[in-house]
This record gives C-alpha cells, structure tokens and sequence, in this order.
C-alpha cells in the first residue's frame, strides 16, 4: 500500500477533529509533558511528610489528552484508554484509565471528571509507565463508549492506520447513524461570592435542587453543607456525584425526601481550631470576628443571589458540618441566624461566643469524650443554655475526633423534629421577645428557653454524665449538667449513644 492511499485511508477511518455529521467523542490535543507544565497542572508524585501528610515530591512525565463531548455524558459510561508502542509498532503498554491529575498547590487530584459536559473540554492526564521510559515509543489515543470511540496517533506524524489496537474495529465503524444515549444534565449551579478578606477571598456557592424536582418553585427549603473539601474542585464533584451515583441513606436522601435544595461550600479556618471564644484576647477576638463577619457577608450574597435567580427561600434553612465545617457552620449561624431552622454540628473541637440573636435557631450539639474540643463544647453549651438557646447535646463515650453513625442518626432525627416546627418558629421573634421579658425577672440569670417543646419537654439529658431521665425526674440531674430534650425519638437515640 502506498503512502497517498494509506494517507486517504487515515482520514476516512481515523480522522478526530468531528468531521462526521454524528461524531460524539473528539481527542481535540495530544501534548508529551516531559516536565513540570507552567500551568502546574499534572500528575504528580505524592508522599506522606514527616507530620502524615500529603506533600508533593514530584512531576511525573505523562501524556496531557484534551477531549471534547456533544452532549452531557457521565464519565462512568466513558472509555478513556491509551496503548504505547516500541519503534516496530509492537504493543508494550496499555493504560485503561486517566492517572489522578489536578494542580500541584491541591494536594486531593482526580483521573476522571464526574461529567464530560457538552462543549467543555477536558484535560485528561496519562502517566508514562515506567517500562515505555527510556524507549523510542508512540501511542494510540482511544476515547469513547461501547457504541462509538475516536482514536488518534502520537506523535502527530504517526499514521493511525498502521497501529493494531483492541478498539480498532469500534473506531472505524462509521456507519452514518445518531445513536441514542441518556440525556444526562448537570443540575449543580454555582456562584463566587467575593469577602473583601485577604485570608478567605472568596467562597463558591453550590446549588442543587432535589431530585425529580424540575422547577425551583416547588423546593420546599434548603439544606445546607459545609463540606471539608480540598478545593472547590472537589466540592463540586461531591455535588455532581450524587446526582450520578445516588445516594440513598444520606443527608442527599433526606434532602430529595423533603424536597429541599442543598446548598453547599467548602470549609476554610481562618481561626484556632484549638482556641475557644474565652481563650483569645479582647484585641485577637475582635479582629477574629470582624474577620468572619466579612466572609459571612459574602455567603449572605450568594444565597440572595440564588434567591434572585432561582426563588430560593432565604430563610428555615437547615445546616450541619464536620470538624472544621462544624467550625464554619457554627461561626455563620451565630452571625446570620434569620436564615436558619436548625443546626447539627458534630466535632467542632473550637466554639465561637454565642449571640443572643442565634437564640432563635434549633441546635444539636455531638462531639466526642475524648475529643480535644470536649471541654470546650460543655462551655459552649453553658453559655448558649444561659442565653436561652433550645439546645440539646451528646457526647459518644470513648470517641474522639471522627465521625459516628448514632451522632449522625441523632442528627437526622433533629433534622426530622426541626421540619415539623417550621410554623412555630414562624412566630419564634415574638416568643424570644416574651422569654427576655421573663429573664428579667430571673434570679438565676438564664434567658428562658422560647420554644414550648423545650420549656415542658418528656425528657432530661445531662451532659456530664450522659444520662437520660423522664420529665419527672429531672432533679436527680444538676441544673447546671440538664438540658431539655423535646421528644421521645431524641431521647431514645441519645440513651442508645450512652
């Protein structure tokens, strides 16, 4: 065969740049990064320091492939694939899938994106194995699904025709016909709120409505997550990720179950994690809150602008967070209370002082007995018990700082006991209003709590001791250890975390 007809032969069969009417895959560029790109996005060698943490060590020599897609498509449905060879065009290497890639000051990177969305390209990352090193090699580029794929040769001088690889047959089946896939969208919308802080310059707002709700009329409320994320990159496949995969049990599910809309960000300290409210100075306090105040602000924009833009409620939001998210969730309530119904941190281990004004939120506080912010949270609780907050609080015996399901069970069932109070709390301005009026007239000092559940609630719980009583027998509990648990589901979860 000679080179003209071998030429021909190549653009009928092989050709990428979408030249046929219903091409749905295209290998838009194919670059060799045999060092450091000045961009600093790549695959890079990542090693646990000397404090257990991820560092980067290294560039790691790859192949840069950028694609493109006609139309939304999951990227688990998505055959991503590159094949080397050696000088006689013999197969030495075959790579199924992308190597994690991202920016080198990000030290969490990722091979594939949750969606190829339609006419956005996408930068895909091959690492070179370490048994093509060294050799004379090319390699064929293979992108696409079980029905249609696009192949291309590196370098851009090697004909794709002389190259035997497994997808051959797939790529050069052209036959003129639209294939019909799912209709795939990407419902996550976003927003960059600008803080004016130097230390948090931005945050970006994440919106999603619930599932099968096509009109942002019929959201019934939101939930927020502070979601301790390694950039936005990551929060944002979070978001997309459930819409793709499901999510069944989790806070998603409860979100679709009441038809709210979850509005996420990613959880930044620009604080002491290991410094309570009572610790810092007069001066370091003041800077530290007048610090927040301005990333606050800049949330409190975001969410109007999604209220402009979509009808988003502004206000019986529901929120909850982590370890430092708790830090972040907490920090927010405290300064913009009017927008939220309930909170459920868990493991705050710093706590910010409490504000009269967050009085009128519903919390649920769970932390650990041998987490290092215990002693701080029963703190926190004091003052926010003696400013009247309706509060309850559970410490899991023998943990420390991480996750646990009975908290998070104790967290979802607030969360079910707070949708069912959103039309008392309605009214909640005038209720604190009738409670400051009775603290007046306290001898103990205490701002009544204004709810009703928890100013006659069937149960006690302490926090001292984690104990669990009637009603009836709330004296055998200090007054300084009791706080008023409003129903019986939350008392019984509790007694089955002690």
């Amino acid at each position: 065969m000679n080179q003209r007809l071998l030429l021909v032969l190549t653009i009928i069969f092989f050709h990428p740049i979408g030249s046929w009417a219903f091409e749905f895959f295209k290998i838009e560029n194919v670059k060799h990064l045999r060092k450091e790109p000045r961009d600093e996005v790549g695959v890079w060698l990542i090693e646990k320091n000397e404090h257990n943490r991820p560092s980067i060590v290294g560039f790691i020599e790859c192949l840069e492939v950028t694609v493109s897609v006609k139309q939304n498509i999951a990227a688990r449905d998505v055959m991503t694939r590159v094949h080397f060879y050696d000088e006689s065009r013999k197969l030495i290497g075959s790579l199924s899938t992308p190597s994690p890639a991202g920016p080198k000051k990000i030290k969490r990177h990722f091979a594939l994106p949750v969606l190829f969305n339609e006419g956005k390209k996408e930068r895909l990352f091959f690492a070179i194995p370490e048994r093509v090193k060294g050799k004379r090699w090319s390699a064929v580029v293979v992108f696409g699904d079980k029905k249609e794929a696009v192949a291309v040769a590196y370098p851009s001088n090697a004909l794709l025709a002389r190259f035997d690889f497994p997808e051959r047959a797939l790529v050069m089946d052209r036959s003129i016909k639209r294939v019909e896939r799912k209709q795939v969208e990407d419902k996550v919308v976003e927003f960059v709120a600008r803080t004016r802080n130097p230390r948090h310059p931005q945050i970006t707002l994440f919106l999603r409505p619930p599932k099968g709700v096509t009109e942002w009329t019929d959201v019934k409320g939101v939930l927020a997550l502070v979601v301790i994320g390694n950039g936005v990159e990551d929060v944002r496949r979070k978001m997309q990720a459930v819409e793709i995969e499901g999510d069944d049990v989790g806070t998603f599910a409860f979100a679709n179950r009441h038809k709210l809309a979850i509005l996420a960000w990613g959880s930044r300290g620009i604080w002491d994690p290991r410094r309570n409210f009572d610790e810092y100075g007069k001066r370091e306090a003041k800077e530290l809150e007048k610090s927040f105040d301005l990333v606050a602000d800049a949330w409190e924009q975001g969410v109007l602008h999604f209220h402009e833009e979509y009808g988003l409620p502004t206000s019986n939001f529901l929120i909850r967070g982590t370890s430092g998210a708790a830090q972040w969730a907490k920090r927010l309530c405290l300064r913009k209370p009017d927008y939220f119904l309930a909170i459920h941190i868990h493991i705050p281990s710093s706590f910010d002082r409490p504000t009269p004004e967050a009085a009128k939120v519903l919390w649920c506080l769970t932390t650990g007995e041998v987490e290092s912010g215990y002693e701080r949270s029963k703190r926190f609780f004091t003052e926010c018990r003696r400013l009247g907050y309706p509060i309850i609080y559970q410490a899991v015996p023998g943990l420390g700082h991480s996750a646990h399901p009975l908290s998070t069970k104790l967290g979802n069932a607030f969360f079910e006991f707070a949708m069912t109070q959103r039309e008392l709390c309605a009214g909640r301005d005038e209720l604190m209003q009738i409670a400051s009026r009775n603290a007046q007239s306290s001898t103990d000092g205490e701002t009544p709590v204004w709810h009703p559940a928890y100013q006659t609630p069937p149960f006690y719980g302490d926090i001292v001791n984690q104990t669990v009583v009637p009603a009836s027998e709330v004296e055998w509990i200090p007054k300084g250890f009791r706080f008023p648990i409003p129903t019986a589901e939350l008392a019984r979860i509790c007694e089955e975390i002690q």
